[in-house]
């Protein structure tokens, strides 16, 4: 097998960002900053390798490593984290399946119990034959253009009605650098209300703030009352000409005036002028549809190297599924799943 993964030196470590600017299939999630705040919101142990072939390097790797009881685990992301992907950075021409087998050749070396891995263009066959397992889930994406006219009659009429109706309330969407706090506080009251909790501490969201806004790599967005009140904020992380919709909020009082409709498309605005192509929503479903969005195949694979972890994983799943049918169990179940 030609492809190996290499541990980086401390001095290639530092100089990560420059390193995979040259990729072209990079993302923001690929950035220092972002493995920043999984490190201190997952207490992940964060890893690096550059991808080998005879000694060539063609691309690099990395990801983070968690331990759950017993368990140690790879995650590039994990689907806890609330990371649309990570995955390898590699050459053109680099043979895939070989990537594959390079993963397998790191679990034995690294002990891992279970490993799990998401990016696009993933090679579904080359996973499979390797005995991964994989979870199909989609996400809403927006083309963006200038054409602002033409983004709004992609809008379905409700939704061109919210938009309009929000403006003429005298709601504005403005830069928010408390979004980091507001969302979770935001959500935290909308949750409780309905008995369950926030998936995410507010800890998480602050350290986005944080850690990417120095750097120009996330927007931090609210829409604001004429009397003062932000009614609305949202995290929208970007890079290389896609924006994400991290999280959003609004308050329970107010939603008459339709302010997460403005949030989205002062948002929709805002990364089109500045030249992003594309808005990812970071999910689907029908609020996401009104704005005229294409929905887009995500596939995540992960694989047991131990029949106690698949059985600890199929545990896993099982409560996952419960705790998001139920507000009683995602209550008594948050514990276990954060």
């Amino acid at each position: 097998m030609p492809l190996h993964l290499e541990p980086l030196s401390a001095g290639q470590i530092a100089q990560w960002d420059a390193i995979v600017a040259g990729f072209p299939q990079r993302t923001v999630f690929h950035r220092q900053a972002w493995f920043e705040c999984l490190v201190e919101s997952q207490k992940a142990e964060w890893r690096y390798w550059a991808v080998t072939d005879h000694g060539r390097t063609v691309g690099y790797f990395a990801g983070g490593i968690i331990s759950r009881g017993p368990f140690r685990i790879l995650g590039s992301p994990l689907r806890s984290w609330r990371t649309n992907h990570i995955g390898p950075l590699l050459e053109e021409g680099v043979n895939k399946e070989d990537f594959v087998r390079a993963l397998d050749e790191l679990a034995v070396q690294e002990k891992l119990d279970l490993l799990e891995i998401e990016y696009p263009d993933m090679p579904h066959a080359a996973y499979e034959a390797a005995g991964f397992a994989c979870h199909q889930t989609w996400t809403d994406q927006l083309p963006l253009t200038t054409d602002f006219k033409s983004m709004l009659r992609r809008c379905t009429r409700g939704r061109r009605y919210g938009i309009r109706h929000a403006e003429g309330f005298g709601l504005e969407v403005v830069e928010c650098p408390q979004a980091g706090t507001l969302v979770h506080e935001q959500l935290t009251r909308t949750l409780a209300a309905k008995g369950a909790r926030c998936p995410f501490p507010a800890s998480f969201s602050e350290s986005i703030v944080r850690r990417l806004q120095p750097q120009g790599l996330v927007h931090t967005l609210g829409v604001q009352s004429p009397e003062g009140r932000m009614m609305a904020a949202g995290l929208f992380p970007h890079d290389n000409g896609v924006i994400y919709l991290w999280e959003c909020s609004s308050e329970m009082r107010g939603r008459h005036r339709h302010p997460n409709d403005l949030l989205h498309w002062g948002l929709i605005r805002r990364a089109a002028e500045e030249g992003f192509r594309v808005y990812d929503m970071s999910g689907y479903g029908r609020f996401n549809r009104l704005f005229g969005t294409t929905l887009v195949s995500v596939h995540r694979w992960n694989k047991c190297y131990s029949v106690t972890a698949r059985l600890a994983r199929q545990a896993y799943e099982a409560m996952v599924r419960i705790n998001r049918r139920s507000p009683l169990a995602s209550r008594l179940l948050h514990p276990m799943l954060s």
